[in-house]
């Protein structure tokens, strides 16, 4: 493990984090654009400090999780399992349309069959991460080889979760890491994948882990951490980030001292949990990345999704178990 020393570019962490928050508290203030004077954030998408705070967050908090109606923790599960796996609230919105509502005695193949038509004339998939089917190769899955996307991957969920009863092990997981190890269990997840589902399903009122014990860096916060700390640290990322937890308080106090920009954090979170600093330095790499530098050789510096400002405001919720509420509009006082 190389010894961890920050150089020069951690200041950019600090600077991400600032503006990142001063835009969202200007835009939740009601504020008009330009919400900041960053070419770089003006022009393209970064997602939020807070991962809660993301668009496809709270809309699956307020319509797949706490939409007013009671579930069983296997129908909980699966709502959440099936919405994090296309991650993109008009595929969720077309199914209620069709189905009414869907729980897992919906169906598998009912819902297949609908996505095969809708797959013709619409998206179904995000474009927050790319999924694959590499795993059609394995023997195992030669039945299913040539199929779509969406019916390879509801093959495993049935296979490997729900016929063999292991829904039950699942729901009964102990800790974070455990949840995340069954599913880093499934061929087609890697650890970037399986973490997002574990944090998905923990704001539900199935499990009540915290963001601190237990984290994995994925390839976009690996790079971040190459760009701001010397040395190698691609196999002890997370103690990277449970270093930069410890001096982040600290850290961010002489950034602030220094450049006179403010960090304006949730009230309840002043210093990032392990999975939301993860994802900063993976924020972090795509912002060096506008900046020209180069993770890979011949890559160019840009980023592929171009800002534009949504349609709608979010009414903003979070976990009921967390007990905490957005401060009023104005409360947070931004700065120019």
């Amino acid at each position: 493990m190389s010894k961890i020393v920050p150089n020069d570019n951690l200041t950019y962490l600090f600077y991400w984090c600032c503006e990142r928050m001063n835009i969202f508290w200007k835009r939740y203030n009601g504020e008009q654009q330009p919400w900041t004077s960053d070419e770089i954030l003006q022009q393209y998408k970064f997602t939020n400090v807070y991962r809660v705070l993301d668009r496809s967050s709270q809309y699956m908090l307020r319509n797949v999780i706490y939409n007013g109606k009671q579930y069983s923790s296997e129908d909980m599960f699966f709502r959440i399992l099936l919405y994090k796996h296309f991650n993109l609230p008009d595929t969720w919105d077309a199914l209620i349309k069709e189905f009414g509502d869907v729980t897992y005695d919906t169906g598998w193949e009912n819902i297949a069959r609908f996505l095969d038509d809708r797959i013709e004339h619409e998206v179904i998939y995000s474009n927050a991460f790319m999924l694959t089917g590499w795993f059609y190769s394995l023997p195992e899955y030669a039945n299913i080889r040539g199929a779509s996307k969406h019916r390879g991957y509801f093959e495993v969920f049935k296979r490997r979760i729900f016929d063999n009863g292991k829904v039950d092990a699942f729901l009964n997981a102990a800790s974070f890491e455990e949840l995340f190890n069954m599913f880093k269990e499934l061929e087609p997840f890697s650890d970037f994948m399986s973490q997002q589902y574990c944090l998905d399903l923990n704001y539900s009122p199935l499990y009540n882990f915290t963001e601190n014990d237990f984290v994995v860096t994925g390839p976009g916060s690996k790079r971040g951490i190459q760009f701001a700390f010397k040395g190698d640290h691609k196999n002890d990322g997370e103690t990277v980030l449970q270093w930069t937890q410890e001096h982040f308080e600290e850290l961010m106090n002489k950034f602030c001292e220094d450049t006179g920009m403010i960090w304006n954090p949730l009230p309840w979170e002043p210093v990032p949990t392990l999975t939301n600093l993860q994802n900063c330095f993976c924020e972090l790499s795509k912002y060096a990345k506008c900046m020209g530098v180069q993770f890979k050789k011949n890559t160019k510096g840009r980023l592929k999704n171009v800002y534009t400002t949504p349609k709608s405001e979010i009414p903003y919720m979070f976990p009921r178990k967390w007990n905490v509420e957005m401060p009023l509009k104005g409360q947070i006082e931004t700065y120019k």
